[in-house]
């Protein structure tokens, strides 16, 4: 079966300088694929370069067609959606209207769908989004990227600084999305990665160090050993 995404022998980088070197992975539909490593390994750089932000060499696939040299406004309309780290929202509008912006070229009812895995958001549809708590923010990035009814979800660290109780809920809500989408899940807690993924990919200095199901890798020490600082 040809995976939702497949990425091959990618190299990326900012300028002069070479970040990936050679990443290759598969990403099948309905589930989520972990990319780990420690801080500088190439992680959010990946990221970058899947959705065109940044030049590359390779070959990027997305349901088997190759998308390498799109630009990022074909590649979103394609249907691969990211959910970046720094959570930003747009000054003065509200939580709906973020829906109302990510739905576009979506199926469904965007606000419905908001509410059903995030009920907070939906008691504060007309409440600005950045006057929203740290965790909301992330909560209405999700949204506003399953929305617009994904093949793909990259999400960049989601959990990262959010409080145990949020962190409980955004785990929910991501293994929910990957019933409607496969999702590339970058994320440093072994923990969460764990109880989400299915495979995970360890970088170092932008390489491909480790791969495979999680749930072997994290019984073997594999990932700890990766990550520790």
């Amino acid at each position: 079966m040809t995976p939702e995404l497949s990425v091959h022998d990618l190299s990326a980088g900012y300028g002069g300088a070479t970040v990936l070197r050679g990443v290759s992975l598969r990403v099948p539909a309905g589930s989520v694929v972990c990319v780990m490593g420690r801080n500088g390994a190439g992680k959010t750089t990946l990221l970058r370069a899947l959705m065109g932000v940044l030049p590359k060499q390779g070959r990027v696939e997305l349901g088997g067609q190759d998308i390498t040299a799109w630009p990022g406004h074909r590649i979103r309309a394609a249907g691969m959606a990211w959910v970046p780290q720094d959570d930003a929202v747009f000054p003065g509008l509200t939580v709906r209207q973020h829906l109302e912006i990510g739905r576009r070229g979506g199926e469904g009812d965007g606000i419905a769908t908001a509410a059903d895995l995030f009920p907070i958001l939906g008691e504060r549809l007309d409440q600005e989004a950045q006057t929203l708590s740290g965790g909301e923010r992330k909560m209405l990035g999700i949204a506003q990227a399953l929305v617009s009814g994904p093949r793909v979800m990259l999400m960049d660290e989601p959990t990262e600084g959010v409080a145990p109780l949020v962190v409980e809920q955004l785990v929910s809500a991501i293994s929910a999305a990957a019933t409607r989408t496969a999702v590339v899940l970058v994320e440093q807690n072994v923990d969460t990665a764990v109880a989400l993924g299915s495979d995970a990919y360890v970088l170092e200095h932008g390489a491909v160090v480790e791969q495979g199901p999680i749930t072997e890798l994290h019984r073997n020490g594999v990932l700890e050993r990766r990550l520790a600082l």
